[in-house]
């Protein structure tokens, strides 16, 4: 009997261990103890995508473990974006994004996820957007280009990365709030605006300061106004739009990590403070500086509050604009 017992309290300690082993190890190993992927809903090689890379390799030195970093283009990110909806909420599939797949795709058109069921870990970095001239061109301030389109309705061009882009929308805004009417020229990537200005073919551009700043520096352009929520670190004589009288809205523009349904709050958090550890990390500083990004270090529960709190308005922004996929 006391055999029989024995043998039962074996198998019942056996069966104990079997159920907390894992395919990749036991419960009690620390979080990572694998490499872990990042997924970047654009192409390679443009400014946000080299940014999320720089900044993985300063995460790797954090958390010990290699961060695998890909491409999923398409769909202004939702692709992207969806795809990580997918993945197992263990923490080792993660995605970057901008805003736009959050607080614009999902108001413009059905998506195939619900950005609210995300969960965000991080912002690290942000882009500056403004509005910019040729150097020659007549207008030397934001208020003389808006009397222009006042006084001259349509005529004034502006070239930005597409419809229904976050700098898009901005200039569609600061129209209906003025009362004026301007012409968009929608392009295909960042860079062919900044082009187009510089070649006279549109009036302004609407475009970020990694692709503009070097023709500013160089003289060929200037710029007229910040739409991002302060003024550029590198020309703080320009105002930022919040500084209008009358304006309280921006173009956000941050870029953030974030993890599907179901991530694991220990994993959050642990996630969290490595990545605000790497936001300091000196060769990514330089990375910031080097592709001109304003370090914008936010916890996730900070970056949630503030995309979520200008969904609504997006919405009815959108509408407004016609934007809205029937």
């Amino acid at each position: 009997m006391k055999v029989q017992n024995l043998l039962k309290s074996f198998l019942v300690a056996v069966l104990l261990v079997s159920t907390l082993f894992v395919t990749n190890g036991f419960p009690s190993d620390p979080y990572p103890n694998r490499p872990i992927t990042i997924v970047w809903g654009w192409g390679p090689g443009g400014g946000g995508d080299l940014i999320v890379r720089a900044f993985c390799r300063a995460a790797e030195k954090v958390l010990s473990q290699p961060i695998i970093n890909e491409n999923k283009a398409g769909g202004s990110g939702v692709i992207g974006i969806n795809y990580v909806s997918n993945s197992k909420p263990d923490g080792y599939t993660l995605g970057a994004t901008s805003p736009s797949p959050l607080i614009i795709q999902p108001n413009m058109r059905k998506t195939p996820y619900d950005p609210f069921t995300f969960v965000d870990i991080c912002s690290f970095a942000a882009f500056n957007f403004g509005l910019s001239v040729r150097a020659d061109a007549p207008w030397n301030s934001f208020e003389e280009v808006i009397e222009y389109a006042r006084k001259n309705p349509g005529k004034f061009r502006y070239g930005n990365a597409g419809t229904g882009t976050s700098q898009h929308i901005c200039m569609e805004r600061i129209a209906l709030k003025e009362g004026i009417k301007w012409t968009q020229i929608p392009f295909k990537s960042g860079a062919e605006p900044v082009i187009a200005l510089l070649g006279g073919h549109v009036d302004g551009c609407i475009q970020d300061e990694s692709l503009i700043s070097g023709h500013i520096k160089a003289g060929k352009m200037k710029l007229l106004l910040s739409f991002s929520k302060k003024r550029w670190t590198k020309i703080p004589n320009v105002r930022s739009i919040l500084e209008l009288k009358g304006y309280d809205f921006f173009v956000i523009s941050q870029i953030s990590i974030f993890g599907p349904k179901g991530l694991p709050e220990d994993v959050r958090q642990k996630l969290e403070s490595s990545f605000k550890k790497a936001s300091r990390d000196p060769t990514f500083r330089e990375a910031l500086e080097e592709l001109s990004f304003e370090g914008d270090f936010m916890t996730g529960k900070e970056y949630s509050d503030l995309w979520r709190s200008r969904y609504d308005e997006m919405g009815k922004i959108l509408n407004t604009l016609g934007l809205v996929e029937k």
